[in-house]
């Protein structure tokens, strides 16, 4: 065997891609510059990368979010609302010990209520074709506006309904209307709020043909203040202009995206409160229209000389100024700014869960007891969505029946006749949850079961219908 030298050469590593999901790239350098074993495609120094760890857990989050099943939706649903009958528990005897009468048996009634959603089912059997088609169940809720099993069903719906009506929309935009947190919160912020809402469309109803639109409630555990936003899901006569196009706007040349945006904002701004004015009518004279421009103008001139940010180096960073001079731009913007934002709608799934948000959105306070309580006070009998314009009088949701089985899904028998007839009131131990998230009557029990709750205890059946 002849001795014959072996030349080892280190192999360099396998270069990646500037961004996540686009193709390998060479470098513009040759590969026998770069160092032995160093990445041929790194990103330069300060250039942005989606391989951070931020952006990473993000987009994890979300596939972790898309990915889970009916199962663990209804699993973490079930430990909230464990939670929030603990909080209502909560309520109920400080209220008692506090010897609060009245307080104490509304809130036990209410604690009653809740704790015992979904604690029978209702069993319905296919009688077109017996034998051939499990029998489902049915689970008989609370309908209470905070419980999260009940309201994860109604957000399901709506947003059914609300993708069916995508259609309609020939240019459909979200939008979001924001106001200042507050410390308090009463039944008559909601019915205010609503007010400005329907004052703010009728005011540009020339552009905005209809939709739906609903308020949302989020609580700042940190510095305990309320903050209730609209979402607004418009069809507008035309789409929004592209990011090259430009106008100009009280001297400067600016986005035309932007001069919409600031024009919303100064619209919505003027509706709570009188410092600028209120919009000209529609048959306003001529004097009252340019009146009415120049005192946009005057805002938005004012808005750029009390700015918080300025491009420098490439990015929008914080002014340099004194903290007095700081201090003093930060209470102009707290008063005369409004955080509204405008975007259009590319995906119809997102759009219908961001309206419905405020279905599921108590979730995040619901084990305060000190939030939960006004919260509910607050939202009694208050209407939290509403459909107009050419979405006018459309029903997007209405609580669950569980005599009427239709309401939880397309029901789908052997021969497709669905003749579904009640069977009986069955017990959580004897039903289970198949893998579509359908809940079913468990092997043992066949369609010939009267159910096992007893019969003075049933529910909304006095005899099993033939």
């Amino acid at each position: 065997m002849s001795a014959t030298a072996i030349a080892m050469v280190e192999r360099a590593d396998l270069s990646r891609p500037y961004r996540l999901g686009t193709r390998r790239r060479r470098p513009h350098q040759a590969a026998a510059a770069s160092p032995v074993g160093a990445s041929c495609s790194a990103p330069k120094a300060g250039a942005a990368s989606l391989d951070t760890a931020n952006h990473l857990a993000t987009s994890v989050a979300n596939w972790l979010e898309e990915s889970k099943t009916e199962k663990q939706i209804y699993l973490e649903k079930l430990s909230l609302h464990r939670q929030l009958v603990s909080t209502f528990h909560k309520i109920w005897q400080h209220h008692a010990s506090k010897g609060n009468t009245q307080e104490a048996v509304t809130w036990e009634k209410a604690w009653k209520r809740i704790t015992n959603c979904q604690m029978e089912w209702m069993g319905y059997r296919a009688a077109c074709c017996e034998g051939q088609t499990r029998p489902i169940a049915i689970p008989i809720g609370c309908n209470h506006r905070l419980c999260p099993l009940c309201c994860w069903h109604r957000s399901q719906k709506a947003r059914v309904r609300i993708k069916s009506l995508f259609d309609r929309l020939t240019h459909p935009v979200f939008i979001t209307l924001t106001i200042p947190n507050k410390a308090t919160i009463r039944k008559h912020d909601y019915t205010l709020f609503r007010q400005k809402v329907r004052q703010f469309i009728a005011e540009h109803s020339a552009w905005i043909k209809g939709g739906v639109y609903s308020l949302e409630t989020t609580y700042n555990r940190k510095e305990k203040t309320w903050h209730i936003h609209a979402h607004i899901l418009a069809d507008v006569v035309s789409s929004l202009p592209s990011k090259s196009e430009k106008t100009d706007l009280a001297g400067q040349r600016v986005y035309a995206f932007t001069a919409i945006k600031l024009k919303l904002e100064f619209d919505w701004l003027r509706l709570w409160g009188t410092a600028w004015g209120k919009k000209a009518r529609k048959n306003a004279d001529k004097m009252r229209a340019e009146g009415d421009t120049y005192t946009f103008e005057q805002w938005i001139e004012v808005g750029r000389r009390m700015r918080l940010k300025e491009w420098r180096a490439g990015a929008y960073r914080p002014i340099d100024a004194t903290p007095e001079d700081l201090a003093m731009r930060t209470q102009w913007n707290a008063e005369n700014r409004r955080v509204v934002d405008v975007r259009p709608v590319l995906d119809r799934e997102k759009a219908a869960f961001e309206v419905l948000k405020y279905i599921t959105k108590v979730a995040a306070f619901s084990d305060l007891a000190e939030a939960v309580e006004p919260f509910c006070n607050a939202v009694r009998g208050a209407r939290l969505i509403q459909t107009f314009g050419s979405w006018y009088g459309v029903k997007l949701h209405e609580p669950a029946d569980a005599k009427q089985p239709h309401d939880w899904g397309d029901l789908k028998c052997a021969c497709g006749c669905n003749d579904w007839k009640r069977m009986g009131t069955f017990f959580r131990h004897d039903v289970h949850m198949d893998a579509t998230g359908r809940w079913r009557l468990k092997p043992s029990l066949d369609h010939n079961s009267f159910g096992t709750v007893l019969r003075p205890t049933i529910r909304a059946l006095d005899v099993r219908e033939e």
